[in-house]
């Protein structure tokens, strides 16, 4: 009822004057909480389209532009290269607009080879060129040619590429004065946007790194699905130098998020509903930071065929002995044959892992093993990373086949509501606690890359990681056994468990840059 009452849109105009009154900080005496205080994962973000994009940045080249009295395409190559900080590039350019551009590579540190001699203007009209002797190093500007030229009052020129004398307005050389052709340079970003180069065009001689600013590149190319690809390459380019802004991950997406806010936090695409971590365009990954995330899933990949036997979906029951099937998320498994209650990580007694200390998470580290030999080390590090994986993986799994209880739960509502048990609004709970449970699990699932690479409070993280992990099999096996009589007892199991996660994110998850 209550998603029902807040869809409807009320007219009257003393309702919104209520309105205005209960929402008012001035009027009311109720605090206004923080939401940055209360939940770790908040974030503030935007979803942008390409156009949305382009106009932002295209206003941050045209300030820039303005206040420096520089050209629009000098503008992009300043803000690219210093990742769109315009005080900085306003700075730096103030203080030594000559050592900015050098290192921006737009401009040449230092001339290394003069400008090639244009060949005189003669003094007759006669159209002739005769050419006396010519030493050419094609690619190099080592190039020397005498030549005696009559033509008509124009001045030609050797392209040091295609070795042909041509017209000088035929000519284009960028500020380290290395001058070729026009066909040559066209042939030069064709070739660089084949490759996917767009901003990182530089020059052709061979020892340049000078830089080709965009408006030589797109007067230069004539075919519309060059310059059509340049632009969307250097778009990318310019999107990803962008602190504030990430691609969606998504497929085929073009949706663009933005926040101020360069923290590794959830963004959710509002087109694809693709999440992902804001910082490292990864998977979502709290409490595990993006340094150790990366070297975690490096891990896995190398490691990934020793841990291949540990990813077995059945294991024998430890009291009769009978072959079991893992079909639901939760780990307090209950055998079908002997009732026997145990865990389906440890194999242990479901009873021994107390409410108190969860166990089962933690890894008991050998107290002697720096004495021993090297390939006894070598063992305790691979049972280490072994007992992380397993649980990882468990977890991994575990949030797959939860969604199988979620369709299980679905079927079983439909059979109630035909039965005239209740309605489809009386059993929304036990939606709402698949979804808490999925969430919690997914937390859960990447405390342990944090608990693998952690070295200090670690005592007091694993606690966290037990309370929590013994809060969420809780959950799970009211999730799965739920019925209307027990809906105070689950939502106060769903609150538990979703206060003990809070409560690790608040501790542990490095959201500072």
């Amino acid at each position: 009822m209550a998603d029902q009452e807040s869809d409807m849109e009320y007219s009257s105009d003393n309702d919104y004057e209520f309105e205005d009154y209960y929402n008012s900080g001035e009027d009311c005496d109720i605090e206004q909480i923080d939401p940055k205080r209360t939940d770790p994962e908040y974030f503030v973000y935007e979803c942008l389209n390409v156009e949305e994009v382009e106009k932002l940045l295209n206003e941050s080249v045209e300030k820039l532009s303005t206040q420096l009295q520089i050209t629009p395409s000098l503008a992009k190559v300043l803000l690219h290269e210093t990742r769109w900080n315009t005080a900085e590039v306003i700075e730096r350019y103030r203080n030594n607009a000559s050592n900015l551009l050098v290192s921006a590579r737009i401009k040449a540190a230092a001339p290394s080879v003069p400008p090639p001699a244009q060949l005189p203007v003669p003094s007759t009209s006669t159209a002739v060129v005769v050419v006396a002797s010519a030493h050419q190093t094609i690619g190099s500007t080592s190039t020397t040619t005498t030549a005696t030229v009559t033509a008509c009052c124009y001045r030609t020129q050797l392209c040091p590429v295609c070795v042909t004398v041509q017209s000088t307005d035929k000519f284009h050389a960028l500020s380290c004065q290395h001058s070729f052709c026009r066909d040559c340079w066209a042939m030069h970003f064709e070739i660089q946007i084949g490759q996917g180069i767009s901003t990182q065009i530089e020059c052709m001689e061979q020892r340049c790194d000078v830089r080709v600013p965009e408006d030589l590149v797109l007067t230069l190319l004539n075919r519309p699905m060059l310059r059509d690809k340049y632009q969307q390459f250097t778009f990318a380019d310019y999107v990803k130098s962008h602190p504030e802004l990430r691609f969606c991950p998504g497929p085929n997406c073009q949706t663009i998020i933005r926040s101020q806010d360069i923290s590794p936090k959830k963004a959710v695409c509002r087109m694809c509903k693709s999440a992902f971590c804001f910082r490292c365009g990864t998977d979502y990954h709290a409490p595990t930071d993006c340094q150790i995330i990366r070297k975690w899933l490096t891990k896995c990949a190398d490691d990934s065929e020793t841990a291949n036997y540990i990813s077995a979906h059945t294991k024998d029951c430890p009291k009769c002995h009978i072959c079991i099937e893992k079909n639901g998320g939760c780990n307090h498994m209950q055998c079908f044959n002997c009732k026997h209650d145990f865990c389906w990580m440890c194999l242990g007694d479901w009873k021994a892992h107390g409410s108190e200390y969860y166990e089962c998470s933690r890894y008991k580290e050998n107290p002697n093993i720096a004495h021993e030999s090297v390939h006894a080390q070598a063992r305790e590090a691979l049972k280490k990373y072994l007992h992380y994986y397993e649980r990882w993986e468990n977890h991994s799994k575990s949030l797959q086949l939860e969604q199988q209880t979620l369709d299980r739960m679905r079927t079983r509502i439909n059979e109630k509501v035909m039965k005239g048990l209740g309605t489809w609004i009386d059993w929304q709970h036990l939606f709402d606690a698949a979804t808490l449970l999925a969430k919690c699990r997914y937390t859960l699932q990447y405390t342990y890359p944090y608990a693998y690479y952690m070295e200090s409070r670690k005592e007091l993280f694993e606690y966290q990681q037990a309370q929590l992990e013994a809060e969420i099999e809780n959950l799970s096996w009211k999730v799965e056994r739920a019925e209307t009589t027990d809906r105070g007892e689950l939502e106060n199991q769903m609150d538990i468990a979703e206060k003990r996660r809070t409560t690790l994110l608040k501790d542990f998850f490095p959201t500072e840059a």
